[in-house]
């Protein structure tokens, strides 16, 4: 029986390398783990005497797959496992498992796509689920979207100099599986989302500028809307009256923005970005927004700008450097009448990651506090970056003020100034913000991090004192990479 085991497991050792000559398959990911205390992360004092509720664990391991065939085709998956907050219980779904016995069904496809040259070309083609970000010279991720979306890619390189992307990406399909609309007016709801953008990076000798379109049709009965308003807090509890297809009329949306980076004068470098969108206008039904306006159908509208620039100077012991940006804001009286002052956003998983606590800008834990996009505010900062005097162990330092630029008179209007993942600021609300961070590189593949933060938010009495203390957090975390 032995023999007959050994000769079955010989013969599929044959077999499987056989088939591994035809596909060569290589797998990279990261195990992260993440522990920390916080004190009034939502700015708010600890409510029902939980004070003891302020350390929490969470993990997260991705894996990425690459199948190649040759240099010029192969598909790539990536899953990801978490995230998964320890002591967390459900049996499916993102976070499930962390509980006692750590049962749950909680891997997420992140990516799936076939990337391929056309042959006798230049051309690359990437299409599937994928990560896809507008550029950013900052480095910083674009507010407007840097999301995993399905979609293709196409890619030229002309020459050392100039190049060409051009996408399509669908992020939005509402009711593509629900039964209850499927056969809705004969099965022709228009609620689909298509981004259509062009990028044309122009590189240089120490230098680079990368503009960049994107247009969009946005179905009657998509949901972006509710999605565009809730997460920029243009809505308060209530919402909308329904998420009934036919909520609006099919709108257009379009986006024009550059990229610039300069490091032709290293050790001095810059970076800037400059965009601006605009979302409608068209007849907008179902609209609800409580005490903030009346309940009524309008003409809804969203437009604005985003700026952020960066300078930094590279030393033997560290990179000094300052930065800074602003995003337009709604007006007060336009805002009465359904039209906004803020550059439309469409997907964010990394985030506007200018600070590691009050942004998205944390290696792996904690972080968000004050907004994902700081879309209607300006701020300004001062850093200290890669502090190194020993080796493998480095260390940032940073300062940073930001205001909100919506119209104060918006302060106090509606139930509570923040949703989706966004405080409301207003010309009349400001926030410091200090971040302390250390990583330690404790072996090739596994570094070790210490992030500190703190916040004071200085929210306007309108507000009715929602937020009412600062927040501080101090987390360490592990990132193994393979």
């Amino acid at each position: 029986m032995k023999r007959i085991v050994t000769l079955l497991l010989a013969a599929a050792m044959v077999l499987g390398a056989g088939a591994a000559q035809a596909v060569d398959v290589k797998v990279k990911g990261s195990f992260n783990f993440v522990y920390g205390v916080g004190d009034n992360l939502g700015f708010r004092d600890n409510e029902d005497d939980r004070e003891a509720d302020n350390f929490y664990a969470r993990q997260r391991v991705r894996t990425q797959v690459n199948f190649i065939a040759s240099e010029y085709l192969q598909g790539v998956v990536m899953f990801e496992i978490g995230d998964i907050w320890w002591g967390r219980g459900g049996t499916s779904g993102r976070g499930s498992g962390g509980a006692l016995d750590a049962d749950g069904v909680n891997i997420e496809t992140k990516h799936a796509y076939l990337d391929f040259l056309v042959p006798n070309t230049d051309l690359s083609v990437r299409m599937g689920l994928q990560y896809l970000s507008l550029p950013m010279g900052t480095g910083y991720c674009n507010p407007v979207f840097g999301a995993d979306v399905a979609g293709v890619v196409a890619s030229y390189k002309f020459n050392d100099m100039f190049a060409l992307t051009a996408f399509w990406a669908r992020p939005f399909d509402q009711y593509r599986n629900d039964s209850d609309y499927s056969n809705y007016n004969g099965g022709s709801l228009d609620d689909e989302v298509d981004m259509f953008g062009l990028v044309a990076p122009i590189t240089g000798d120490g230098w680079s500028v990368t503009p960049w379109f994107v247009y969009s049709r946005v179905g009657s009965a998509s949901g972006i809307y509710e999605y565009i308003l809730n997460y920029q807090g243009y809505l308060d509890d209530a919402g909308m009256d329904s998420l009934a297809y036919d909520q609006n009329e099919s709108a257009n949306a379009w986006w024009l923005g550059g990229a610039f980076s300069l490091s032709m004068f290293d050790p001095l470098t810059f970076g800037l970005d400059v965009m601006y969108g605009s979302l409608g206008n068209n007849s907008f039904a179902g609209y609800y927004d409580g005490d903030r306006f009346a309940d009524k159908p309008f003409d809804f509208e969203t437009k604005g700008w985003f700026i952020a620039a960066n300078i930094n100077y590279k030393l033997d012991w560290g990179v000094p450097g300052i930065f800074g940006w602003w995003s337009s804001g709604d007006d007060y009286d336009d805002v009465a009448d359904g039209k906004y002052g803020r550059i439309p956003t469409v997907g964010m998983d990394d985030g506007f990651a200018a600070t590691s606590f009050g942004t998205t800008g944390s290696i792996y834990g904690v972080d968000t506090a004050v907004s994902e996009t700081m879309v209607g505010t300006w701020g300004i900062g001062l850093q200290i970056a890669d502090i190194s005097f020993i080796e493998d162990l480095s260390h940032t330092i940073r300062v940073a003020y930001y205001r909100g630029t919506n119209d104060g008179d918006l302060a106090g209007i509606g139930a509570y100034p923040i949703s989706g993942e966004n405080i409301y600021m207003t010309s009349k609300d400001a926030a410091w913000e200090i971040n302390f961070d250390h990583q330690y590189q404790m072996y090739e593949n596994l570094s070790v991090y210490l992030e500190l933060g703190y916040i004071a938010l200085d929210m306007d009495d309108d507000w009715n004192d929602y937020y009412d203390k600062d927040a501080f957090r101090g987390q360490v975390g592990f990132v193994y990479k393979f």
